[in-house]
């Protein structure tokens, strides 16, 4: 089996993630000086005004009353609302805060585009309950972060568990940049899908740190461990590509043919496995590697 230098060039790998960090945090920076909002939030984590519509009849299609909607809304500056359609036809639309004038005028121009309707709920989402939403999903994945730290750290080392940790950060900084540099939405189905990437990558990560703690106790008297991380790393290549193109294949699908409401949510989840594939080869073998460079 050929055996591929994957630490030989560690230095370039760090520099990638490294250059697409920057530009997204620095875009982020830009943002704040101009006063305007570092990150693309939703509605979820600024406020709003939430309408959940019953319909009186079957629709023919989602996607066309999602767009049918989304047009009516265009009109009060609002087509970046969200619009969530249900099989028992119930429409849930989120939009920015709203007087009561503005929510009248907004009803009445869908009463004379969609179907008849029946008003089951209009509510407010205020700033507090965005910002507790900030708050509680930070420390949420600081508490899996850390529980995922402890875990590889009982079944592996120590640095092991700070090497994963450290990758799962990367994936973490490279989806927010990315998510910066292309201005997506910043929802809870973002934070849903950050939880999913890292859950992913650390699973990759320790298929490849088990096969090097399996080869370093047979091969560490005759290779470096330089060399026992890429033969690991070689051999467990075939099965990490396989399984991150079946994720992205079904990923891609859903970007492509999917509805409207779950399109962002798989495209974050895409950007996530591609990050995530990568550091689990080149991030966290590597940062494995320079906390274990006295190993010979």
């Amino acid at each position: 089996m050929k055996i591929y230098k994957f630490n030989e060039k560690k230095l370039v790998w760090f520099s990638l993630s490294m250059i697409i960090i920057m530009i997204g945090f620095s875009l982020m920076a830009y943002r704040g000086i101009k006063n305007e909002s570092t990150l693309n939030y939703g509605i979820d984590f600024v406020g709003g005004t939430t309408f959940l519509l019953k319909l009186q009849e079957d629709i023919p299609s989602n996607s066309k009353l999602s767009e049918i909607i989304r047009n009516n809304l265009k009109q009060f500056n609002l087509e970046k609302s969200i619009i969530q359609i249900s099989n028992k036809n119930e429409v849930h639309i989120k939009t920015l805060e709203l007087t009561g004038v503005s929510q009248k005028n907004i009803l009445e121009s869908l009463e004379s585009s969609i179907p008849k309707f029946e008003i089951l709920e209009i509510d407010f989402i205020g700033p507090t309950i965005g910002n507790e939403l900030k708050r509680t999903s930070f420390w949420i994945t600081i508490c899996t972060s850390i529980v995922l730290l402890l875990y590889i750290s009982i079944r592996f080392q120590l640095n092991y568990g700070i090497a994963s940790l450290l990758a799962l950060l990367h994936d973490a900084l490279i989806t927010i940049s990315i998510a910066s540099i292309f201005n997506l939405e910043i929802n809870t189905s973002f934070v849903a899908a950050i939880l999913t990437i890292l859950g992913y990558s650390i699973n990759d990560t320790i298929v490849i740190f088990d096969r090097i703690r399996e080869n370093a106790k047979k091969l560490k008297e005759k290779l470096t461990f330089e060399k026992i991380i890429d033969k690991a790393i070689s051999q467990t290549l075939i099965r990490t590509i396989n399984t991150s193109m079946t994720t992205m294949l079904v990923l891609g699908t859903l970007i492509l043919f999917g509805g409207s409401t779950i399109k962002e949510f798989c495209l974050i989840l895409f950007i996530g496995v591609i990050s995530g594939t990568y550091s689990s080869l080149f991030i966290a073998s590597p940062i494995l590697l320079i906390f274990n460079k006295n190993k010979k």
